[in-house]
């Protein structure tokens, strides 16, 4: 979403309005998810997709209208009958669309804004709220208020009812990142929106290969944190993409004190099977959400064995994918990169839709305590 709110700050710059269109439900088949964005510039022209298509062609129409109205709208598009037959069009099912005039001249809604732009592009953490006071199938001129929350609870902007807001979001982390909020007693829906780096990739081995992963890592929004004991190849100048670099001591104790937990990626690269097997045993005490170790299929069943006689379970081994990375038959480091970075967003999205389905009834906590997961620690060693 940087792409978006990147588009919405130059707007502001340029002193021109512009239309936020956000899905806020879905039911049958939909190209894309609850949260998902385009923006609608004054000159017709649109950042970021809702799904292509029919659908887009249709919402982008509605869009213009919002422009020339000044009014934000709340409406349900449906897709049933010929249109769900067009080969450009989802296949039957209905997305219900919140088109948000945005006024440049608006100062609260500006700041917001910029702030979540900064939040992001620093990969930083908070919590956006966004009440939408429309009927559905409606339309109001004042529609749309938002809340900004870091993690220091500081506050930006508000909205009439928000107490409710906080006491509906889901303690310590979501298992939906956006979603809309259960608010008995309310007639207004409101979309909550953790941003967040989209997992932690914990790189250890900063060879070749791990200067490609960290590069498209980091380009897919994870947040990257490379660990070796060579300092002339863990560096910043080497990885200048890497929200963090460590120089270990040695790899005996390399995850001590990471606070590794399901929201992180560990990946094993380094420059010897030694140091592949210390680090895997000490992955596999952890509830890491992904767990890779580069090699040929022979050294990893060593490594395997070596595990299992030291106590490990073959459940314990399932876990790891070796070799690592998907089967697309790559050789150079960039191209063993892409295949690591993509089984991992694999693993990420199928993690994402499992909590989609488990989300449930939590216990409730103030926004401004949310928990924000897998923060390395400061660290003496960090370049």
């Amino acid at each position: 979403m940087l792409h978006i709110w990147q588009a919405a700050v130059e707007q502001f710059d340029q002193n021109r309005n512009f239309v936020l269109a956000t899905i806020l439900s879905v039911k049958g088949s939909s190209p894309r998810h609850v949260g998902t964005r385009f923006l609608l510039r004054d000159d017709g022209g649109t950042v970021g997709t809702i799904g292509g298509g029919l659908f887009e062609a249709r919402v982008q129409r509605f869009a213009e209208t919002v422009l020339e109205t000044r009014a934000s709208y709340r409406s349900v598009f449906s897709f049933t009958g010929k249109d769900s037959t067009s080969t450009e069009m989802i296949c039957g099912g209905e997305a219900e669309v919140l088109l948000e005039f945005v006024d440049s001249a608006d100062k609260v809604r500006e700041d917001i804004f910029r702030r979540v732009l900064g939040m992001v592009g620093s990969r930083g953490s908070g919590l956006l709220y966004s009440q939408v006071a429309i009927p559905l199938n409606g339309k109001s001129a004042e529609g749309v208020r938002h809340l900004l929350i870091d993690t220091q609870g500081t506050r930006t902007g508000g909205f009439p009812g928000e107490d409710g807001a906080f006491a509906a979001t889901p303690e310590q982390r979501l298992l939906r990142p956006i979603q809309i909020l259960d608010l008995s007693g309310s007639e207004h829906p409101v979309l909550l929106e953790w941003l967040h780096p989209a997992g932690t990739v914990y790189l250890f081995g900063a060879g070749h290969v791990g200067v490609s992963v960290a590069l498209l890592a980091a380009y897919v929004h994870f947040q990257v944190v490379v660990l070796d004991d060579r300092t002339g190849l863990a560096s910043r100048e080497r990885f200048p993409n890497a929200d963090r670099v460590v120089v270990l001591d040695s790899f005996e104790n390399a995850l001590s004190g990471l606070g590794i937990d399901s929201d992180c990626y560990i990946v094993i690269v380094t420059r010897g099977h030694s140091h592949d097997r210390t680090v895997l045993a000490q992955a596999l005490r952890t509830p890491a959400a992904y767990i890779g170790m580069i090699g040929s299929r022979r050294k990893n069943n060593l490594i395997f064995q070596a595990l299992l006689m030291e106590g490990f379970t073959r459940e314990d081994l399932q876990r790891v994918h070796a070799p690592i990375g998907l089967p697309i038959g790559g050789e150079t480091p960039e191209e063993i990169g892409v295949s690591i970075v993509a089984e991992m967003i694999q693993a990420r999205n199928a993690k994402a839709r499992l909590g989609n389905v488990q989300a449930g009834p939590a216990a409730r906590t103030p926004a401004h305590s949310q928990a924000i997961p897998c923060e390395p620690p400061d660290s003496p060693e960090t370049i």
